[in-house]
């Protein structure tokens, strides 16, 4: 039969065993993040009318900061108006498409922001992006949107990506 002082004991030993379990894994995992920072970061799905996913290879990753517990891995080269065009292929869509943007990891705030084909450098932040879906416009051309994620302590993150919004639809 055990006394009051050894169970006291025993649990305050598991408990710390416990919690060093618990910190060797966050140390290794951290580890493994931090040689590889692409693969840490959070993945993005776009999806339009709530049924067709737009394919990975069509949504340009520009430039990230994240930060670890242990150091910041910093991705921001700048991208010309020509370098991104080159790095993202229009999505054809029709006029009024809604897109849905989703995280793998909750943004703590997303700045949704696009350009028109007369002017790639030229973004337009869209008001109610933040409140639902966004809606592709009903005039024909090719839309540049720029995506930023700030995913609070842990970094931002952002992405480009085109449509062309086809005539007559």
């Amino acid at each position: 039969m055990y006394n009051k002082i050894q169970v006291i004991r025993k649990l305050l030993i598991g408990a710390a065993a416990l919690a060093v379990a618990i910190c060797i894994t966050i140390f290794i995992r951290e580890n493994m993040d931090v040689k590889s920072p692409e693969q840490a970061l959070p993945s993005i799905t776009i999806t339009m009318n709530g049924t067709t996913a737009m394919a990975p290879e069509m949504i340009f990753r520009a430039g990230y900061e994240w930060n670890f517990f242990t150091t910041t891995a910093k991705d921001t080269p700048p991208y010309s108006s020509q370098d991104l065009q080159a790095h993202t292929p229009p999505v054809e869509m029709l006029a009024r498409t809604y897109m849905d943007i989703d995280f793998s990891l909750e943004p703590d705030s997303l700045t949704i922001s696009r350009s028109d084909e007369e002017n790639f450098d030229a973004f337009l932040e869209l008001v109610d992006a933040e409140e639902g879906p966004i809606i592709a416009p009903a005039t024909p051309g090719v839309y540049m949107y720029r995506i930023q994620a700030d995913f609070g302590w842990r970094g931002s993150i952002v992405y480009f990506f085109r449509i062309r919004v086809q005539a007559g639809s």
